[in-house]
């Protein structure tokens, strides 16, 4: 299934979006996990600092019974019921924290054994099934092996590290917005040169402007140097057909007015056929004459040509030569819509097309145009004669064919009009019309 183009600047977008979101993830991954070991090292700390304290609080009689000497139960560990609890375990009894309440902690298996005067650490439920972290520690009291733990709520863990990773989750969060609009503005910044060149293209398509400008940052000047070159190029090759026509047009004329001088001798054309088609040729040989002339004093510069009023002159000649039909014209051009044509060559080919329709209309002729898209104008042309056969409209578009012999003309109209759209890399279309008739489709390069 396919999606259409894809967009440079969405692609840059999206991959920079799921790059910035899987850093940031990865990030909080990462400092979340170093908050939960600090927050955890800051309890275990504080745990370890009161094993210390109460084993150096602890004596051993000769029974073997372990006694604490002295007040052991400071803060946090006076508060019943928080979580903070130790316990002393001895060989003959068991001592406790005035927190837990007469109640007895059920020491968990720590993660490691605990050895000698090391702690280690284990997690696990309260008397009051709340849940603790523990550090657990054995130390000998004269001679007497005994085991302390000590406890503190998980909540003193939990609680600061979420509101820490609310905080981290919030931070990072604006810095994500900040960096993809940050990406935004790069990505827009950065493919700014591409629109200018886009533009530039189109200023040598239009006839603004010869060639691209050089001044490209480093990256696509490369490009525009191609481009340069491929106009260049096409420009001498452009050059050079323009050429080989003018030198056949010029070969062509003298042969040419030999053979009418001959023609008009006494005897030579009795019926007089020959020579308005000689006439025709010098003619059309003056007209190549004239392009070929033109275009090489303007260069590759594309002249533009208004339509309507074009039109607007056409119609108003066949009007009059075609009075006796009373063939109405209706036209629907906008006035400012232009082709990138040269003005004698939209003559000959909008004259051969309206002339055509006036021609087998039987009372109305309809133009209309409008921008195809962005690069082509379509000039659409009906009547409401008898139009044509599919089978004939290829036959139509070769030189001299005619449909109707009897009817007036050469047929060289059609094929010349549409050698010219081709030329400028339009096309010529020829289709059945709501009207009746035909309708031609002449498609040329838009003019800005």
């Amino acid at each position: 299934m396919k999606l259409g183009p894809a967009s440079l600047n969405r692609r840059l977008l999206v991959g920079a979006a799921v790059f910035i979101t899987l850093a940031l993830v990865a990030a909080a991954i990462v400092i979340g996990f170093v908050l939960h070991r600090f927050v955890q090292g800051q309890i275990d700390q504080r745990l370890d600092t009161q094993i210390v304290f109460l084993s150096s609080m602890l004596t051993a009689g000769d029974d073997g019974v372990i006694a604490v000497a002295g007040n052991t139960d400071g803060p946090p560990f006076d508060r019943p019921a928080r979580g903070w609890y130790w316990q002393v375990i001895g060989p003959r009894n068991v001592l406790r924290s005035r927190s837990l309440e007469g109640a007895s902690i059920d020491v968990p298996e720590s993660r490691r054994p605990p050895r000698e005067g090391r702690s280690t650490s284990a997690d696990g439920t309260g008397p009051r099934s709340e849940a603790l972290h523990f550090r657990i520690q054995r130390v000998t009291v004269g001679r007497i092996p005994t085991t302390i733990v000590v406890s503190a709520p998980r909540s003193a863990v939990i609680g600061p590290l979420r509101e820490a990773m609310t905080t981290l989750a919030i931070s990072l969060v604006l810095l994500g917005l900040a960096l993809v609009l940050a990406i935004v503005l790069q990505v827009r910044l950065g493919l700014r040169p591409l629109e200018r060149l886009r533009q530039a293209v189109a200023d040598v398509r239009t006839g603004r402007s010869e060639k691209v400008p050089a001044e490209q940052p480093l990256e696509i000047l490369p490009l525009v140097s191609e481009l340069n070159g491929l106009l260049e190029q096409n420009a001498a090759n452009l050059e050079r057909a323009r050429r080989h026509v003018a030198n056949l047009a010029h070969g062509l004329k003298t042969p040419l007015a030999t053979l009418a001088i001959a023609l008009s001798e006494r005897g030579r054309d009795a019926a007089g056929e020959l020579h308005p088609l000689i006439v025709l040729m010098e003619r059309r040989i003056r007209h190549h004459l004239g392009r070929a002339r033109a275009a090489a004093l303007s260069g590759p510069t594309r002249a533009q040509t208004l339509i309507a009023p074009r039109i607007d002159d056409v119609g108003n000649a066949l009007g009059k030569i075609y009075a006796d039909k009373r063939v109405a014209l209706a036209q629907n051009v906008p006035r400012d819509l232009a082709v990138a044509c040269e003005q004698q060559d939209f003559d000959e080919m909008a004259g051969n097309l309206l002339e055509n329709a006036f021609r087998w209309a039987r009372n109305k002729v309809e133009v209309h145009a409008h921008q195809d898209d962005g690069r082509s104008v379509a000039i659409v042309i009906e009547d409401d004669g008898p139009g044509l056969r599919p089978d004939q409209i290829p036959q139509v578009l070769r030189p001299g064919e005619r449909i109707d012999e009897s009817a007036p003309g050469f047929g060289f109209g059609l094929p010349i009009t549409r050698e010219l759209a081709e030329l400028y890399g339009g096309e010529l279309k020829l289709d059945a019309s709501v009207l009746g008739g035909l309708q031609v489709t002449l498609r040329l390069p838009f003019a800005a």
